[in-house]
């Protein structure tokens, strides 16, 4: 059960998704998380607070989805397509409002020293978990092949919540996606010495 800070943050999520920062307002948090009027204010007495609460709670949900990747989600090139292209459909199928906040969010960090360093912190922990996978598949330099990775990714989704790009076409839009930043990222030392041979 979620509890009322929770559940005012998951409301001031949907509320920057649909409205943009501008439409966040704490009584705007109450009226969507159907709360009493002040419930959100005495969660987060203020808005940069309240922004603070938004973006631990959209932290804590990512990473409870990343954790549910299979075991063997960085094992191949293939199957981190595979996992590329389920990542990209959760994040524009269920976690859509998640997503769009984000990047309402980054765009408005560029004025907020406060914001922008919390955002950065968030992303870390993501190219983190992207270098570890690149490195776990055996792709050279991992750490500027995950900022690739990340930053194709956000171009991707940016694309998709910007225009009616053809993302709900059944996901083959989001499986070539995929397919291309793989075939981007630098072979390994194993596809070099199999292209030698």
């Amino acid at each position: 059960m979620r509890t009322r800070r929770q559940r005012a943050a998951d409301a001031a999520i949907e509320v920057i998704a649909e409205q943009g920062m501008r439409g966040l307002t704490h009584r705007a948090v109450d009226a969507r998380a159907g709360l009493p009027p002040g419930s959100t204010s005495s969660c987060f007495r203020t808005r940069l607070a309240l922004l603070d609460g938004v973006l631990k709670r959209m932290l804590e949900l990512d990473e409870a989805s990343l954790v549910q990747l299979p075991a063997d989600a960085w094992s191949s090139r293939e199957q981190v397509t595979a996992t590329l292209v389920g990542l990209l459909e959760h994040w524009l199928g269920p976690a859509r409002a998640r997503t769009r906040a984000r990047m309402e969010l980054y765009l408005d960090a560029a004025g907020s020293t406060l914001l922008r360093t919390e955002l950065d912190t968030a992303s870390e922990r993501f190219l983190r978990l992207a270098a570890d996978g690149m490195r776990a598949v055996g792709v050279p330099d991992a750490g500027n092949a995950a900022r690739m990775l990340v930053a194709q990714l956000d171009g991707v989704l940016f694309d998709a919540l910007a225009r009616s790009s053809p993302a709900a076409d059944g996901g083959a839009w989001l499986r070539y996606a995929a397919e291309t930043i793989m075939r981007g990222a630098p072979p390994t030392d194993h596809e070099r010495e199999r292209g030698r041979g």
